[in-house]
């Protein structure tokens, strides 16, 4: 038993060692993984337990996979396949073999989200999934368009009935719901928590780009890629209008939906689950005070300030750069290194254009910890429908996308409110 347990460990060494180096030695790896299926073979053989048998074979086609494609994994590989069999499909919807083939995919799908989604719509009459290559590029370029999705906390859903909890603190220093003891000591019951439910508003995101027809049939036209970038534009700028001032109607409730109020964390009776609070500044049409932003800064709680971010368009930002201190030195300090954040009083900053311009009674200016404060929900997989017949000579792509959103922690999140 033991000489067979040594002889595990030692097979399982050295296949994490191949996967490690397999692309500089791969013809002298073809024989190591040949003689390694003769070991795992016997060792099955030998009553091996079926568990650990199983987790070496798997290791062992991940090896093979990445032979035929280096530095790509199986998982790597299956994407690559789904975003294949997608294209294929963009490109000739009407051939039944394209769309054969990708419905089979979907339904033989290991991942539960893209199976559970074509439950929706079977084959090109309710659309086909967005391949995970493509969704992701979608993504990237979202958060070129707006840094909402890296703001707020995304989380994935399998239902329009998704809800969450918030722990509603009494004070800023309440610990009544935990306490001390030494080893004997008697455990007093503590306070019950007050815990608040949130529940998204839910819609669909929808998008309706066309490409002409001599476009798709150029071998040389990334269909994909194309996709991807007149999709991203739409879906950014329309989530970030809709986390700021969503109405809830077939849609998220924005931040601001719930007018903010002056009424400060742990007051009596605490502002409703949807409503912020803000600081008010007096202000010209093109600048802010900057002690005001002093006082935002300090406004928000100091646990949500260690993630805290400032957002406010590019126009506020024009004039929140000119800002000085008394010392005649800029509040605002540019990225030290390319690709990093911008810095104000020592916090990042984030530009987001649905933001409103400074002037009377506006909100032009947040601060806060947006994972903690927002909450953004994306229900199953990007779908497509293709539609070649009602604009002869183009081809149209309905994506749509179910997106929720609610505030979430109202504490976390503070504006600015010009007068």
């Amino acid at each position: 038993m033991a000489d067979r347990d040594g002889g595990m460990v030692a097979l399982t060494r050295t296949i994490n060692e191949i996967g490690k180096s397999f692309e500089l030695f791969k013809e002298t790896n073809d024989e190591r993984v040949g003689e390694l299926k003769q070991k795992i073979d016997a060792l099955e053989g030998g009553g091996a337990p079926a568990g650990l048998v199983a987790t070496l074979r798997d290791r062992i086609e991940e090896l093979e996979a990445r032979a035929g494609t280096p530095g790509i994994t199986r998982g790597d590989k299956v994407d690559h396949e789904h975003t294949k069999l997608f294209t294929a499909w963009l490109r000739a919807p009407s051939d039944p073999q394209a769309q054969t083939e990708l419905n089979n995919y979907e339904r033989a799908s290991r991942d539960p989200v893209i199976r559970a989604d074509v439950t929706v719509g079977t084959g090109s009459a309710g659309g086909f999934a967005m391949p995970k290559e493509i969704a992701s590029e979608i993504e990237r370029l979202e958060k070129r368009f707006s840094p909402v999705r890296d703001l707020v906390r995304v989380q994935q859903v399998g239902t329009g009935d998704y809800r969450a909890l918030v722990n509603i603190r009494q004070s800023p220093l309440s610990g009544a719901l935990s306490g001390w003891v030494g080893e004997t000591g008697t455990r007093a019951a503590t306070v019950t928590p007050s815990l608040r439910e949130v529940v998204p508003t839910h819609g669909e995101l929808y998008a309706y780009p066309q490409a002409s027809n001599w476009s798709l049939d150029d071998i040389f036209f990334d269909v994909g890629q194309w996709l991807a970038e007149e999709v991203a534009q739409e879906f950014a700028l329309q989530e970030g209008s809709a986390v700021l001032t969503g109405n809830g109607t077939n849609k998220p409730t924005g931040m601001t939906n719930s007018a903010p109020t002056s009424v400060a964390d742990f007051a009596s009776p605490i502002r409703a689950a949807a409503v912020y609070q803000f600081v008010a500044s007096a202000a010209s049409p093109d600048a802010i005070l900057p002690d005001a932003l002093i006082t935002l800064l300090y406004t928000v709680a100091s646990q949500y300030r260690a993630n805290a971010t400032w957002v406010f368009n590019s126009t506020t930002a024009a004039a929140i750069r000119k800002l000085k201190d008394t010392q005649n030195n800029y509040l605002w300090a540019p990225g030290i290194a390319a690709g990093q954040p911008d810095r104000l009083l020592g916090y990042p900053v984030a530009y987001w254009e649905q933001m409103a311009d400074v002037g009377a009674n506006t909100l032009p200016v947040a601060f806060g910890d947006f994972r903690r404060g927002y909450l953004l929900t994306h229900r199953g997989v990007d779908r497509v429908v293709r539609d070649e017949i009602t604009t002869p000579g183009f081809t149209k792509f309905y994506v749509r996308r179910r997106v929720g959103g609610i505030p979430w922690n109202n504490d976390a999140i503070k504006l600015l409110k010009t007068t």
